[in-house]
Formats: C-alpha cells, sequence, structure tokens
C-alpha cells in the first residue's frame, strides 16, 4: 500500500469555498455545491476516484455542469484521438 496520497480540489465560483486537500486511502470528500478537480496522485501510485451525486432534489439526475472559466478544455477534445488505454473497464467487466 505504501505512503501514497492523492490531492483534491473543490472551490465556488464566489470563493465561498476553495480548498486543495491532500487524500489517502478510504478519504471522502463532501462537496456541498460549486466544483471539483482536479485530482491527482503522487508519482508511482494509482487514483481510483469514486463519485456519487446525491442531494436534496426531488429528480436525480446525473447531470454535471463544468465551471464556465474552464469550458474551453471539452472544445480542445474534438480533434484529440482517444486514449488506447480508456476505457480501463467495461460494463461486462475489466477489459
Amino acid at each position: 500500500m505504501g505512503e501514497g496520497f492523492a490531492m483534491h480540489r473543490v472551490y465556488t465560483r464566489d470563493g465561498e469555498i476553495d480548498l486543495c486537500e491532500e487524500v489517502r486511502q478510504g478519504d471522502v470528500i463532501l462537496i456541498p455545491r460549486g466544483y471539483h478537480g482536479p485530482s491527482t496522485t503522487a508519482p508511482g501510485y494509482d487514483l481510483y476516484y469514486l463519485n456519487v451525486l446525491a442531494g436534496p432534489g426531488e429528480d436525480r439526475t446525473m447531470a454535471f455542469c463544468d465551471d464556465p472559466a474552464h469550458s474551453w478544455i471539452r472544445v480542445s477534445w474534438d480533434d484529440q484521438v482517444p486514449d488506447p488505454r480508456l476505457p480501463l473497464s467495461t460494463a461486462a467487466g475489466p477489459a
């Protein structure tokens, strides 16, 4: 298991929340609102990130919302060749 760790950012556009926290195996981060990411790990370690959406709304959706300040990133993907390593697993199990 070693001493691996990751860093995870959570923030809101108004700056009320602005955290960059160290996380280790078994840690949980609550994101009450705003945006999250990037998440990155120390060299030589793997990072598995499980995102669970929940909230008080009556209609549950898997909708996401990009930070408008970074919306250009998604457009930049249009001309990129998909990484052949992805997906790492499928609905039927590991690739």
